[in-house]
């Protein structure tokens, strides 16, 4: 019984959250005033500031934002990080009273954990604890943090006030971003530790990325032992893979990405390495590509020469497979190209590996312009417009290669992609769907040495497999992908 209210509640998510998400991108772009996001230049030289601001706001010389038209409204200024990655602080107006409305219903509720982390400069709070005790020794410091009202809190004299709980981006169901600079995750912060996965048999443990940014750490998961094979020196397979999530929730610690890669790594017979990267607004794109580089660096040097046991003794680097969903499949594309360019230079002493293939579930992929029966409405395109600036700071335009691989600059850039197979799946309720169809058909024909091939579930919603992998339409796409 239990089992299957597990099964109904992970279905009825993924029919809901991909409803909620959309539904987040009609608020945003039919709410006034719309947001404006940008990197730009400081005098000094050097720093940078992330300015959201309101469309109708102008930007003058060596100062950080002025606006024309605040004659009805007071308190518009501009959202500000120093150094990129530091913290996201705003002094703009909030979204909406709705949108006040249902955070402070939200701040009355119970007392949640939170990580404080420090990266430099950078302090980033979120509501999750550490999944295990080499994500606490990875450099978060967990305290409890209550969240109160606006009014509350200014009685009891603590740090925040009603004006620092002010949202300036409402990205529902995933993320607010308040003034303070404080990011409230509404879900995906849930962590399970590693351990033996009861129903494969797999093997998982927590490991910290050597040579990445702080914080960034990998989950292993090693099929039980008859999955080895009889010969002590067999290598298996290595499966380099990125959870989804919006660049912006999500974890492989999470209860529903854990249950996953238990099942992928069983099935394929793969060591599974799930990436911990950074999350957007905090760590703005380009930080999860550069991310999955030192992962895949360290994938690799691990396999080769160690020290990792997992990977040394039981990890081919020759067949390295990178997949992701949704967000994840955006990286996981990105990471191909830039290993195609960058990593026959890089390899260690000349060492033997290659990208033997490349799995992209539900690709995150958008552009300005509509390709086959994506939505046309303007709430839809500019929404999405919105969310992909905040993720990326602003350094990255909706019609650049990261997020629409069709505005790739001639065939040669395709070609250079790392790789032998390339599998592109597709769900039939997808607004992502005929893009990632796009891709695939743009890859086969640009002259890309290696087989391009499509999978698509009808009937299905973003990333169902996640939510619900134990159902016969996801086993059978477990099947195509192993």
């Amino acid at each position: 019984m239990a089992s299957r209210i597990r099964s109904s509640t992970r279905c009825l998510a993924s029919l809901l959250l991909p409803l909620l998400f959309f539904s987040s991108l009609f608020y945003l772009s039919t709410r006034q005033p719309l947001l404006e996001i940008a990197v730009r230049e400081e005098a000094a030289a050097g720093r940078k500031r992330l300015v959201i601001d309101r469309a109708t706001a102008t930007v003058e010389a060596n100062a950080s934002v002025t606006t024309g038209a605040v004659a009805q409204a007071s308190g518009v200024a501009a959202v500000a990080t120093e150094h990129v990655d530091s913290d996201v602080l705003t002094d703009a107006l909030p979204a909406s009273g709705e949108a006040n409305a249902t955070t402070d219903k939200a701040q009355e509720s119970s007392a949640i954990a939170a990580v404080a982390t420090q990266d430099g400069d950078a302090k980033v709070v979120t509501n999750a604890p550490p999944a295990s005790a080499t994500v606490a020794a990875a450099g978060a410091e967990v305290r409890a943090e209550e969240l109160r009202s606006p009014d509350a809190a200014a009685a009891g004299g603590g740090g925040t006030d009603g004006e620092a709980d002010t949202v300036v981006f409402d990205f529902r169901p995933y993320v607010f971003v308040y003034k303070s600079g404080r990011v409230h995750r509404f879900h995906g912060t849930d962590t399970v530790p590693p351990g033996v996965d009861a129903l494969t048999g797999v093997a998982s443990k927590d490991v910290a990325v050597a040579g990445a940014a702080a914080g960034v750490i990998a989950r292993l998961y090693l099929p039980p032992e008859n999955q080895r094979g009889e010969k002590k020196n067999k290598k298996l397979p290595v499966l380099l893979y990125f959870h989804g999530g919006a660049f912006v929730i999500e974890s492989p610690f999470s209860p529903l990405y854990n249950a996953f890669l238990n099942i992928l790594a069983h099935k394929a017979g793969a060591v599974a390495v799930s990436v911990h990267y950074r999350l957007a607004p905090e760590h703005p794109l380009p930080a999860a590509y550069d991310d999955a580089w030192a992962a895949l660096r360290w994938t690799i040097s691990n396999c080769l020469s160690g020290p990792e046991p997992w990977l040394a003794e039981h990890g081919d680097a020759t067949r390295i497979f990178l997949a992701g969903d949704s967000a994840g499949g955006n990286i996981a594309h990105n990471l191909a190209m830039r290993a195609g360019a960058e990593l026959p230079r890089w390899l260690p002493g000349g060492g033997a590996a290659a990208i033997a293939g490349v799995v992209l579930l539900n690709p995150y992929f958008w552009g300005k312009e509509p390709v086959g029966s994506e939505p046309r409405e303007r709430w839809a395109r500019e929404g999405l417009e919105q969310t992909w600036a905040l993720v990326c700071g602003g350094r990255f335009g909706i019609d650049d290669p990261r997020v629409n691989p069709l505005a790739a600059v001639g065939a040669a850039a395709w070609r250079a992609m790392a790789g032998d197979r390339v599998l592109v799946t597709l769900a039939g309720r997808d607004n992502f769907r005929d893009r990632a169809a796009a891709y695939a058909e743009a890859l086969r024909r640009s002259g890309w040495r290696g087989k391009v091939e499509t999978y698509v579930t009808e009937g299905e919603a973003h990333v169902h497999f996640v939510g619900n992998p134990r159902s016969d339409k996801a086993q059978r796409e477990t099947d195509k992908r192993c």
